[in-house]
């Protein structure tokens, strides 16, 4: 068979399927008959992405047989890429003992990442003999918010007995195994980190200067289970660049620079987005039907519970509305805005409390100015509903237009000073319980504004224009 290179293409177009099935016949064809040089000629100057397709499109004692030829640099890329269509290949000794030749030439960071990606049941024979098993395998088991998902393995520590001259061979040797130096932590004998070195005295000290005289012993560390929000809060309340990670006994397993905050950040902004809309954080866009079920049925529940809890609350006045219709179609105006209202004040105080410059003296004074602004906003949305009113009744007849402005002034007043004091109060007080303050935004907040907010229009209505 002539060595050409073959080509994979997007299957979703129908010239790009046709193409990947001759290619598949071609592939089965060198596969079956051992030619893997052919193969791996045919194959030069693919991307991961597309051996990974090629892979998912064999039958699984082909797609074991390929894996097992692949170079190793390849290897590595498609392992570190694999998804759960590509378990099946890894039910194969040798594919097992690739494996875990592959993840032993890793870093201890790539280890994790791609250790993540396998079987539960798999990760104990791919770790193999590595010194680090261990630290991998308390990372692996952490819990899914604590720092120790995140922190970098790699971090630099530098012994305090040695002197410049040693620190500066000890990182020419390992050129290839740092990636990147932005923290560089000292530790004693037993690896307990007693400070930090400032790159820029490194640099200045000559090669005899001992560590010693260069540690700076303010250093921050914490626990490899603290929740990683807790550490984000910390470095933006104290400017701190470079957080130390130890393990029960106080021992330095990692490090959490700019990189790792800003991945920590990006997290929980995307968890907190989620948990506005009302979705679950586990929510992906991958997801199929019955996981959107699962992760969004919950809170559509949720929903459901607090719109028949202001149906009720309609019902209730069905005499109000019997004397007056016009009275319903102010209902939405109401909801809408009971609704908005919270969902700002309370945006508003997440964001206060996840960024971490909440001041408790500070709490009352805020809770004043969330009230003062939601009057405000009331009393002008209120009065541009009564202008409304007063400009319909030039052409349709309204049973006393003036007491019905005068009504939506006090209500939506009302409604939106309820909802504003609300919504900026419950974060803090879900915070106080140790609860995630962002569960009180979206349906949550939405639903009990809807609630009180008709309940108090209609009051307010039932006193004032009936």
């Amino acid at each position: 068979m002539p060595n050409t290179t073959l080509v994979w293409m997007d299957d979703t177009t129908e010239d790009g399927d046709r193409n990947n099935r001759a290619v598949l016949r071609q592939v089965d064809g060198m596969i079956d008959a051992g030619e893997r040089e052919e193969l791996l000629q045919s194959l030069s100057g693919w991307s991961a992405t597309e051996t990974m397709s090629c892979l998912l499109s064999l039958r699984t004692h082909r797609a074991q047989k390929m894996f097992r030829w692949l170079p190793d640099q390849l290897s590595l890329k498609v392992l570190v890429e694999l998804d759960d269509d590509l378990h099946a290949v890894l039910f194969s000794d040798a594919s097992v003992e690739k494996f875990r030749k592959l993840v032993a030439q890793m870093s201890a960071d790539e280890a994790v990442d791609t250790l993540l990606e396998l079987p539960e049941d798999l990760v104990e024979q791919v770790i193999g003999p590595r010194e680090d098993a261990g630290v991998i395998r308390a990372v692996l088991n952490a819990r899914e918010d604590s720092v120790a998902t995140v922190m970098r393995l790699g971090a630099l520590s530098v012994p305090r007995d040695w002197t410049i001259a040693q620190l500066t061979d000890d990182l020419r040797a390992r050129t290839n195994e740092i990636e990147k130096i932005d923290m560089m932590f000292v530790v004693d004998a037993q690896n307990h980190p007693v400070g930090y070195l400032r790159f820029r005295e490194v640099l200045l000290a000559r090669p005899e200067t001992s560590i010693t005289s260069l540690v700076h012993e303010d250093v921050v560390v914490v626990s490899a289970d603290t929740d990683r929000e807790e550490v984000l809060q910390m470095a933006e309340a104290r400017s701190l660049h470079a957080i130390g990670v130890v393990d029960a006994q106080g021992r330095l397993v990692g490090g959490v620079a700019p990189t790792e905050l800003g991945e920590i950040r990006r997290d929980e902004a995307e968890e907190d987005l989620l948990k506005l809309g009302g979705v679950s954080p586990e929510s992906t866009q991958f997801d199929g039907p019955l996981e959107i079920l699962k992760r969004r049925l919950p809170w559509l529940i949720v929903g459901l519970c607090g719109a028949s809890a202001a149906a009720v609350v309609v019902v209730a006045y069905e005499e109000a509305l019997a004397q007056a219709a016009i009275l319903a179609s102010f209902i939405p105006v109401v909801m809408a805005m009971a609704g908005n209202a919270g969902i700002q004040a309370s945006t508003v105080s997440v964001q206060t409390i996840t960024s971490g410059v909440n001041w408790r003296g500070d709490f009352g004074a805020r809770i004043l100015r969330e009230l003062m602004g939601a009057t405000l906003n009331g009393l002008f949305i209120g009065s541009a509903a009564a202008a409304l009113v007063m400009f319909a009744s030039l052409f349709v007849a309204i049973a006393d237009p003036g007491w019905l402005a005068l009504t939506s002034v006090m209500a939506l007043t009302l409604v939106t000073m309820l909802a504003g004091t609300v919504g900026a109060v419950i974060p803090f007080a879900l915070k106080a319980l140790k609860l995630d303050p962002a569960v009180a935004t979206g349906i949550f907040i939405t639903t009990t504004n809807d609630v009180f907010g008709v309940l108090i229009f209609f009051m307010v209505a039932s006193g004032l224009y009936l």
